[in-house]
């Protein structure tokens, strides 16, 4: 019984073959009303009321760029990065929201909730699918459709040059093409959410790592 234990602890937990939204963010200490006032702003695509809920140091980019005023110049450049600022606010609100903590142990929550639920899947080769994505034999949308892939299933990278197609492997071993606007990066865009003096503030709304 012992050898079987100490087996049994040694199997690392399986990677998660699904991602689906979950909601993991308990309505404590004011998060149900900043997420409340998060969802107006972003449904009246009011910048001023985003900027609200803010951290004063949030993060806007891995290089090196912070804080609320950087944060309205590099969304406000042009009509697009408006568009698509709102575009991705709406898109992470509806896919879940998940709670983890930080290397200090200090708790946060992101949305979406696959950057938090994918674990340590790599994330610049995991893609999840939409629903309705279809996994065709060549990279092309006419091509054989190899099958039709299940919502939020995970799918490992073979090749992406950056452009409209993913080659990937399916959990059971399928390989094929998925278009890219058929499946989400777990890197995409998240907004990370903590506590700032007893606050629910955003400290960061960033893609890639």
């Amino acid at each position: 019984m012992l050898a079987a234990l100490i087996l049994a602890s040694a199997v690392p937990n399986a990677a998660p073959t699904r991602l689906p939204p979950v909601e993991q963010c308990a309505d404590q200490g004011g998060f149900g009303d900043f997420r409340r006032a998060l969802t107006t702003a972003i449904s009246a695509r009011d910048m001023g009321a985003l900027l609200a809920l803010m951290s004063d140091d949030v993060r806007v980019s891995f290089g090196g760029r912070y804080g609320k005023a950087e944060f309205a110049n590099y969304w406000s450049q042009s009509p697009t990065e408006r568009h698509k600022l709102w575009q991705q606010m709406d898109t992470i609100m509806r896919l879940g929201c998940a709670t983890a903590r930080d290397g200090r142990g200090v708790e946060y929550r992101a949305f979406p909730a696959m950057f938090v639920t994918s674990g340590s899947l790599d994330g610049f080769t995991t893609w999840v699918t939409l629903p309705n994505a279809v996994l065709r034999a060549r990279p092309a949308p006419g091509a054989r459709a190899v099958m039709r892939l299940p919502a939020w299933t995970v799918l490992e990278e073979v090749e992406w040059n950056g452009g409209g197609w993913v080659e990937a492997h399916t959990p059971k071993g399928g390989r094929g093409h998925v278009a890219v606007e058929q499946v989400r990066s777990i890197i995409d865009y998240r907004l990370v959410v903590g506590q700032r003096g007893g606050r629910w503030l955003i400290t960061a709304f960033v893609a890639g790592d």
